[in-house]
């Protein structure tokens, strides 16, 4: 081979391996920013979460806030005495800006409600106890019906 075509070897080689690290480096940092874009509202909500449920809990949380609607207010001081001052957050589906979530309570009691930003603030809406020993039953009649129209007669 003729030192032209080595050198043009050499180059397309190098251009290749160079174009491999720019091209991952790029995508590395595109998904470092994805992580931040739907990572930080995330914590952001869950920390809005357990400091409303904590000044909740210990009386302390201002309605004057506005980030918990009276009707939620409510219902939260209606189960409060059952619930035993602490919970646990799941987050089941988000988008940022509004996550579904379920709170689970150490008296068993479970419920559901929305996280939602609406200018810059958080809001705690739904706060909805699940009934769910009729959620049991009706997913077992479902599977127990589909699984019987799958049988032939």
């Amino acid at each position: 081979m003729n030192k032209s075509l080595q050198r043009l070897c050499l180059t397309a080689a190098v251009a290749f391996v160079v174009g491999c690290l720019i091209g991952h480096a790029f995508y590395i940092s595109i998904r470092i920013n994805k992580a931040k874009e739907y990572g930080q509202p995330r914590m952001e909500a869950t920390y809005f979460f357990y400091h409303t449920m904590i000044s909740l809990f210990e009386g302390t949380y201002n309605p004057e806030e506005g980030s918990v609607s009276p009707a939620v207010l409510e219902r939260f001081e209606e189960y409060k005495p059952q619930l035993g001052g602490k919970c646990k957050l799941f987050i089941v589906d988000s988008t940022p800006g509004y996550y579904e979530c379920f709170a689970l309570f150490p008296s068993g009691d479970i419920f559901s409600f929305a996280l939602i930003q609406q200018d810059g603030r958080w809001e705690l809406a739904g706060f909805i106890r699940q009934d769910w020993e009729k959620s049991w039953r009706e997913t077992l009649y479902r599977y127990h019906t589909k699984r019987n129209s799958d049988q032939p007669k």
